[in-house]
């Protein structure tokens, strides 16, 4: 088989959906001794193929698209005269499955050629005000279209394989859950300098809570500053709170409700945290917490458990099904839940211990590798099947 995979979102400071198609695509290059691919990239900016770490040679190659068309527009592109998107997007790649995973779901002239689309969540349906109008627009109108012409759909839980047919009337059938995982290159940094050299870099204490991830609304960031603010000041003095990840939306007030919390002194905001030093961020934090108002994986709390730090996160959504037994869970929308898990976990360091320790294990029952072959029979049963109707 020939196989279109997109990875737009890889290049520049890559979140859930950059890093699923980024590990994704090495894992597949891993397991897959017989197809060929095509990892393509659609880009308005300049991005060197040979710096973005996807497979580039052999039966695998990186394609980048030069596009002038605002990223979200490109599925309207098929209703204007002599432009057609799916074509557009390929630029002429040859292939008999493409796996789009933008929320791009395009039609083919080609209608022999099968369609996979990745579905990571629903937040867009579940919680429209953690969002600005056009990505609601863009986000449920993909899920929409990928229900009505994908020949599968991949979900990256089973929570969201339920929130698509109870938002979108899907077919049950046509949706495959496989789980994501922590990158393989992740795992606990214990060398002393290293640290040190991290912690000097961004400006990190010896000691810290973390919270990594994009600066909006679904994150829950508000509801965690309310509740650092809340335990003893003496642990907050001891364990000051390190805020990192992308600049997000919708997040204009943050800044001022530090500021009226009266905890200025105890926060930074490190801004995104580059993909060498992650590692180190993540096996320094003291406890990291994660109180997500809804994820469709929840990605951020395998890998700090695979860099063994201690994860507080919440009992909502996917977050269970990723973290199991080996997490705290709290109530998101419940402040002095959350504050009272933080003071527990950060008094007592034997149970920091063992968190690690059932972290450890259970980042350990993921793995990138099954994803990959679980994704490859996706592509081989689409392959097998008639074209969907």
């Amino acid at each position: 088989m020939k196989i279109a995979f997109d990875c737009s979102l890889v290049p520049g400071q890559r979140g859930g959906v950059g890093q699923y198609s980024y590990q994704l695509a090495n894992a597949l290059s891993r397991v897959d001794a017989e197809n060929s691919y095509t990892f393509f990239v659609l880009t308005r900016g300049r991005v060197d193929a040979g710096k973005l770490g996807l497979p580039n040679e052999g039966r695998f190659r990186v394609a980048v698209k030069k596009t002038g068309v605002p990223f979200q527009l490109m599925r309207f592109m098929r209703g204007l005269p002599g432009l057609h998107a799916a074509e557009y997007m390929l630029g002429g790649i040859e292939a008999d499955i493409v796996h789009s995973n933008s929320f791009i779901v395009p039609e083919f002239k080609d209608k022999a050629r099968k369609l996979a689309v990745t579905v990571y969540d629903t937040s867009v349906m579940s919680h429209p005000e953690c969002h600005r109008k056009i990505n609601i627009m863009h986000c449920a109108r993909g899920i929409k279209e990928a229900v009505e012409r994908a020949d599968s759909i991949i979900a990256i839980s089973e929570h969201t394989k339920r929130d698509i047919i109870k938002y979108f009337n899907a077919p049950e059938e046509l949706i495959t859950v496989t789980h994501l995982a922590a990158g393989p290159d992740y795992s606990e940094v214990r060398d002393a300098a290293a640290l040190a050299s991290v912690r000097g870099r961004y400006g990190l204490p010896e000691n810290y809570i973390l919270f990594i991830g994009s600066l909006e609304p679904r994150k829950n960031i508000k509801t965690l500053l309310e509740a650092y603010a809340s335990i003893p000041e003496r642990l907050g003095k001891l364990f000051p709170l390190i805020i990192a990840g992308g600049k997000g939306w919708l997040n204009s007030d943050i800044p001022s409700l530090v500021e009226r919390l009266g905890i200025k002194d105890r926060v930074r905001f490190t801004g995104y945290i580059d993909g060498g030093d992650i590692n180190a961020v993540y096996s320094g934090a003291s406890v990291f917490a994660y109180p997500s108002l809804y994820e469709g994986f929840g990605l951020p709390i395998l890998e700090a458990m695979s860099c063994g730090a201690p994860v507080i996160t919440s009992n909502t959504s996917s977050m269970p099904e990723v973290a199991g037994d080996a997490a705290c869970l709290v109530d998101p929308l419940n402040t002095g839940e959350l504050a009272s898990a933080l003071r527990t976990v950060l008094e007592d360091e034997g149970m920091r211990e063992k968190m690690k320790k059932k972290g450890l294990a259970r980042a350990a029952m993921f793995s990138w590798d099954r994803c990959a072959h679980e994704t490859l029979e996706v592509y081989r049963k689409i392959a097998a099947s008639p074209k969907r109707a």
